[in-house]
């Protein structure tokens, strides 16, 4: 036996010798991060930070397809999940307000994003018919500058500017939590937002030409998104998503149709449709469809969410989709 060995324990340590020589001067070999557990309040901003993850690490999104952030309340399955994760990112606006007071608990492992500095606020339009064009300005509000829970606009994630903002937080965190590959993160964000800056001009090409088209949505979740690139929204069908819209109220929307010869109008995906079917019945009006939650985007994914880059070249070849005349097939 001992004669067999020898041979074997020498190659191996030849191998060994070869191995730490070619490491390069004070280099070795890194441990493999343990895997993180990353709780979203809802699927956009898991298409913001996920590039920024490892593989093996974990996502879960709260709001699940299906599910109405109206009325919609945290169960003991998430609370189990909020409690071992190692970072929370939510919106904080009344889209994930059933979650406000579980983060209580969780402050330091939290981003908040309406809480950001630096954060595009744009204010709420009344009425639902929107008679002045808001002008193009950023609107950027900083921390200290108080705001109550319903003077602003609360689809900050359809900003790409707040959606940068939370990226930029999140990678901060993320090297918090892995000191040893901070360079490593840095560099990756950076090819992250460069990404999203080439679909944005990507987008902002395809629809620089419709700039001037009306249409209308379903409710003004859009508004971000709209200004950025400059459309023309003219009007929302609801003043309130989850309210039907009366009688009076159609009439009166049918009328705008014709006063400002509305090319589009977008359903979306969590509500019915058949009001805004019967809207556009008998005009030259096309129905397309937004998903402002990004669930029609990510149906042949199943992490239930698309990367941020996705979720905005999809909105923008949906409104592109509706400027040139074809209809939504769902």
């Amino acid at each position: 036996m001992k004669t067999l060995l020898s041979p074997l324990m020498q190659t191996f340590s030849v191998l060994l010798v070869f191995m730490v020589s070619s490491l390069p001067a004070g280099a070795s070999p890194q441990a493999k991060p343990l895997p993180l557990s990353v709780v979203v309040t809802i699927p956009p901003l898991a298409g913001m930070i996920a590039p920024l993850l490892e593989p093996e690490d974990r996502i879960e999104v709260l709001l699940k397809e299906g599910e109405s952030p109206h009325g919609f309340a945290l169960r003991p399955s998430h609370l189990k999940t909020l409690k071992n994760a190692d970072a929370l990112l939510m919106v904080g606006s009344p889209v994930d307000a059933w979650v406000h007071k579980s983060v209580e608990r969780m402050q330091n492992k939290t981003i908040n994003m309406a809480k950001l500095a630096n954060l595009q606020k744009l204010p709420i339009r009344k009425g639902g018919l929107w008679e002045k064009k808001l002008p193009k300005k950023e609107g950027h509000e900083h921390d200290g500058h108080k705001h109550s829970a319903m003077s602003y606009d609360g689809h900050l994630w359809m900003s790409i500017h707040n959606a940068k903002q939370m990226i930029g937080a999140f990678s901060e965190k993320l090297m918090e939590l892995r000191p040893d590959q901070a360079q490593s993160i840095q560099l990756n964000t950076q090819n992250w937002l460069a990404k999203i800056a080439q679909t944005e001009n990507l987008v902002n090409q395809q629809l620089k030409p419709n700039r001037h088209t009306p249409f209308m949505v379903l409710h003004d979740a859009f508004q971000y998104f709209e200004q950025h690139f400059e459309l023309n929204g003219v009007g929302s069908i609801r003043l309130n998503p989850e309210l039907q819209p009366s009688v009076k109220r159609l009439l009166t929307l049918r009328k705008k149709l014709k006063s400002e010869n509305v090319q589009c109008i977008f359903k979306e995906p969590q509500f019915p449709d058949k009001q805004i079917l019967k809207l556009a019945e008998n005009t030259s009006v096309t129905v397309g469809e937004l998903d402002p939650m990004g669930y029609v985007y990510a149906q042949k994914n199943q992490a239930g969410f698309v990367n941020f880059d996705v979720f905005i070249s999809s909105l923008g070849e949906s409104f592109l989709q509706c400027f040139q005349g074809k209809a939504s097939g769902r």
